[in-house]
């Protein structure tokens, strides 16, 4: 499978009209509805195109979404954060990644991701030529808490690295960390000057548990880099409009990493971002897609049972993703389809895009680990979410 696996298959799967896309995460909801007459009549205009076409952004982005995001974080979550000082607005989350790492470690230093985790996060730190140091993390009800405890090498290893990256909600599982769990990561990152980068993208998708931005727990505290966008939440993944909250000194080396490689913001959807995250409506908007993810979530699980050759050792408690084990499904296949992925989950992807009109992600895409799952997405179109369940509900292949 190549390595943009996802993207690939769903470019395949839009140039099959039959087949039903749950392979990549484009959210069908937004831009809030409400708010895009709103949009085009007072932030696209004439005088805010010729402002944007004829000057560069300051670095660290607008005063005012500066402040939006800073709100954003008080409203939320009672926290206080700085917009003149710990907010820097990026070119979306993939960039504040990728500043996260230029501002707290060097070339070659080792930096700790788990096993699943987002593709992203391995090749993002092995460009900027770190060293990628995988952890298999075990399904669990509190996943880290049994990564700590299971794995005495953790602790050690985790020592050595220079910062850990961690996605919560998370992109595959929806896995959600607990106060508890932060408080474990944000020890060993004090013991041994270490930190934690916090993408948190997939915020206001919390199904299970409340959503906790790394910085509001107090063992954690400004050893938390914390990565946001538009782009899920808004559903407006084209914007290219994030963020990264970090102490004042981390933003100020951020700040010139951004400047040498990519320079201000688009200060025309900087406007965008501004008009959304203000939006009084937000939470109200924000329940009705979170109702409808919890409801697809949970009509998954309960449609596709183990009769159907799918196993839910990882229900998701947050996100807008599902990763079931699909190996009893695999077991069934005929010898030919069998062998025709490198892992189980491939085998299994393809055989659904062929044969049930259906494109899902294989789970080796995010770690060895998971390589008996395929990943869905429960973002898109009710029709088309309706539809892929109902495929792949199907009785297994016979022996």
């Amino acid at each position: 499978m190549s390595e943009y696996a996802s993207k690939a298959i769903s470019m395949r799967a839009k140039s099959l009209p039959d087949v039903c896309n749950l392979s990549i995460g484009e959210p069908e909801f937004g831009p809030p509805e409400h708010l895009v007459d709103r949009v085009l009549t007072d932030d696209l205009t004439r005088t805010t195109l010729l402002d944007a076409l004829n000057r560069y952004e300051y670095s660290a982005g607008s005063a005012e979404l500066r402040q939006a995001i800073a709100d954003w974080y008080r409203r939320r979550y009672g926290m206080v954060v700085d917009p003149d000082t710990e907010i820097i607005v990026t070119h979306g989350g993939v960039e504040a990644i990728a500043l996260a790492l230029l501002s707290v470690t060097n070339d070659g230093d080792p930096v700790a991701i788990t096993d699943p985790s987002y593709m992203l996060y391995e090749r993002s730190v092995a460009t900027l030529g770190r060293r990628p140091v995988s952890f298999r993390r075990p399904a669990a009800d509190r996943e880290f808490e049994a990564l700590i405890g299971d794995d005495a090498s953790f602790a050690r290893d985790f020592g050595a690295a220079r910062a850990v990256i961690v996605n919560s909600p998370e992109n595959p599982t929806g896995y959600m960390l607990t106060a508890e769990e932060w408080g474990l990561l944000g020890d060993i990152a004090t013991r041994n000057d270490a930190w934690i980068i916090h993408d948190e993208v997939y915020d206001t998708m919390a199904f299970d548990r409340p959503h906790l931005p790394a910085r509001s727990v107090e063992a954690v505290g400004d050893r938390a880099i914390m990565i946001n966008s538009c782009s899920k939440k808004f559903g407006t993944p084209g914007l290219r409009i994030g963020w990264m909250v970090a102490r004042r000194d981390l933003i100020e080396v951020a700040k010139k990493a951004h400047d040498y490689l990519y320079l201000g913001v688009n200060i025309l959807f900087e406007r965008i971002a501004l008009r959304m995250l203000q939006d009084p409506q937000n939470e109200q908007w924000f329940a009705g897609n979170n109702a409808r993810l919890r409801e697809r979530r949970n009509t998954a699980i309960r449609t596709l049972t183990p009769e159907q050759g799918f196993s839910w050792n990882r229900a998701p408690k947050g996100g807008m993703f599902l990763l079931p084990d699909v190996a009893a499904l695999h077991d069934r296949l005929p010898d030919p389809l069998r062998d025709a992925g490198r892992s189980v989950g491939a085998a299994v992807a393809s055989y659904l895009i062929d044969e049930r009109q259906v494109a899902v992600v294989p789970g080796e895409v995010y770690g060895p680990s998971v390589d008996r799952h395929v990943r869905l997405v429960l973002c898109g179109d009710e029709k088309t979410f309706r539809l892929a369940v109902e495929r792949l509900a199907r009785p297994l292949p016979a022996r």
